[in-house]
């Protein structure tokens, strides 16, 4: 994947960065769209296939590359170019580009199917990774008979981490006490860190609560 520290220029800088100052920043490529000056539209008969996910309408003008059809997973229809294009994310609703480079990693190095689309930004696509790794690992670790201390806070960890995300409900809370009452004084200090983020759970409930009546 290219780095954003090479792809910045005088497009961005003079016509569009005022646009483009709310969209979620991705950590490789920015906010910002990349310039290159190629503008091509599709042309079957000379050959020029964009992707079919990529409209008009959410494709930034002078921003495409070319693309490597050989490394491209096989397809009736492959892509010649990509465009950076504007998305808004399914899951926070705001503004992200899905970057030419970023698809030329996806379609080629990754040999994602060319029927995937981008519809999360960035961010809320590591979270959902992130919320994925948990959940496997707490599975893992409740199918354990013989867990050691440091796997009972694990669990404890993650099944508190999921709570948090919303992914568990308040009432396996429960579980999290049982497990970290389970460890013995030398997990003190780990001990201690999943008590309060119990404690910072318990009072967010109890405001809402409040809220609630208040209202």
């Amino acid at each position: 994947m290219a780095d954003k520290k090479n792809t910045s220029s005088s497009y961005v800088k003079k016509t569009t960065k005022k646009e483009f100052d709310s969209y979620s920043d991705h950590p490789r490529f920015g906010k910002y769209p990349h310039f290159t000056g190629q503008n091509p539209h599709n042309d079957f008969a000379g050959g020029i296939h964009l992707h079919w996910h990529s409209t008009p309408e959410s494709r930034i003008p002078n921003t495409a590359i070319a693309a490597d059809i050989a490394r491209q997973h096989p397809s009736m229809y492959p892509v010649t170019h990509y465009y950076d294009e504007k998305r808004i994310c399914t899951v926070c609703d705001k503004s992200f580009i899905f970057f030419a480079q970023e698809q030329k990693y996806w379609y080629e190095d990754l040999k994602f199917p060319l029927e995937v689309a981008c519809t999360r930004c960035v961010y809320c696509r590591k979270k959902t990774q992130w919320i994925a790794r948990n959940k496997a690992r707490y599975d893992e670790l409740f199918h354990k008979n013989d867990k050691s201390a440091d796997e009972a806070l694990e669990m404890a960890s993650c099944c508190l981490s999921l709570i948090e995300e919303g992914y568990f409900t308040k009432k396996q809370e429960k579980q999290v006490r049982t497990l970290i009452k389970s460890v013995n004084m030398q997990h003190t200090q780990r001990y201690a860190e999943l008590l309060k983020r119990l404690d910072a759970l318990k009072a967010s409930e109890v405001a809402s609560v409040e809220d609630d009546r208040s209202q």
